[in-house]
């Protein structure tokens, strides 16, 4: 099968990590009205499936086997240590402000159910007792992560093109039913903040966010010309119109069944062009050293921003002098602390199983 992408490091995609979380972090110090957050986790999303299905794929085309224990293994020591850190720190702060967390509060970040717990379930709670709230997008990915390579690895058993693609319609029949989920709680909940909070923290309602991204790997290995095709000046343009239409249509109904398939499909259309146009201005701001070493902390950036801004915020007056001081302190700090001290000491460990990180 021709290889028209590959999992070899490309520097372009550490730096939309970067574009991301800086996206999600601008949002939460009082810029949501101008910064779209919101896209960046969907960015977020979209990189994870385009990244782990291109290893995926690599790990198949060079093996003929994938390997779950290793890939789970993994995951764990990816994720894990930071976050039970950022956990503890969590819990600390909550009981220094003198507030609470549930037991499910705890245990959703822990066993990542927090994203169906804060949408459905949870009634509305003080802001310090909101401090592990950031954890629901991770679920949503560690839902992926369960669920996706399973289905890889039953479709892909002999890796042949015409398995390739059965399995490129699922993920798009997956992609409908996302859609189709969304559409449901649209029409059988009443008050309009909870079907929004339904849709945007649940699973099954944003995992098509994700699947764009893996249809862009799997694109590329199904069908090279077309892959190819997509690399074109005029689809990069169709690809920015969708993401910036996502962003201004006003409606309530679009912003609830559309908008993320829009950004997605945006994106799907945006990130071939980027793969081979090296020389392109967007290309090498990506490819910035400062940019990508933020990508490459994004997972650290990502957990303890989110404790900086509620601590800061029983501190000092929300978006202020002294909340920006004390968050951009806090932020600096705790996030290069966890890379440094515990992110990096289990690079080797991930590579005993595999991680190909840079």
């Amino acid at each position: 099968m021709t290889k028209a992408i590959t999992s070899r490091y490309l520097p372009f995609v550490d730096g939309l990590r970067g574009i991301a979380i800086l996206l999600v972090v601008l949002s939460h110090i009082g810029l949501e009205q101008i910064i779209p957050g919101k896209l960046g986790v969907t960015l977020f999303f979209f990189i994870s499936g385009y990244l782990i299905t291109s290893l995926l794929l690599d790990e198949k085309e060079r093996t003929g086997n994938i390997q779950l224990v290793h890939f789970y293994l993994r995951r764990f020591f990816r994720l894990y240590p930071a976050l039970l850190c950022m956990i503890l720190l969590g819990i600390g702060a909550t009981q220094w402000f003198h507030c609470s967390l549930t037991i499910h509060d705890v245990a959703g970040a822990m066993f990542y159910y927090s994203n169906y717990y804060i949408g459905w379930f949870r009634s509305p709670v003080a802001d310090c007792s909101r401090m592990l709230d950031i954890l629901w997008s991770l679920s949503v990915e560690e839902h992926f992560y369960l669920l996706y390579p399973f289905l890889f690895t039953a479709f892909l058993k002999k890796y042949t093109r015409k398995q390739l693609g059965y399995f490129i319609g699922l993920v798009l029949a997956l992609c409908i039913a996302a859609i189709l989920f969304r559409w449901q709680i649209y029409l059988t909940i009443e008050q309009p903040e909870d079907i929004a909070g339904r849709i945007y923290f649940s699973s099954h309602t944003r995992m098509d966010s994700i699947l764009w991204g893996c249809l862009c790997a799997l694109i590329g290995k199904y069908s090279p010309q077309f892959f190819q095709w997509l690399q074109q000046k005029t689809i990069w343009f169709i690809g920015c119109g969708l993401v910036l239409a996502s962003l201004v249509i006003p409606f309530f109904w679009y912003k609830q069944l559309f908008q993320f398939t829009t950004q997605g499909l945006g994106l799907f259309l945006l990130l071939p062009y980027l793969h081979t146009n090296n020389q392109l201005f967007i290309t090498r701001i990506l490819i910035h050293p400062w940019l990508i070493f933020i990508g490459k902390i994004s997972y650290s950036l990502y957990l303890f921003h989110w404790i900086a801004v509620k601590v800061s915020s029983q501190w000092f007056t929300d978006y202020g002098l002294s909340w920006q001081l004390c968050f951009w302190a806090m932020v600096i700090v705790l996030t290069l602390s966890s890379y440094y001290l515990v992110e990096l000491p289990f690079v080797a460990l991930r590579k005993k199983f595999g991680s190909h990180m840079k």
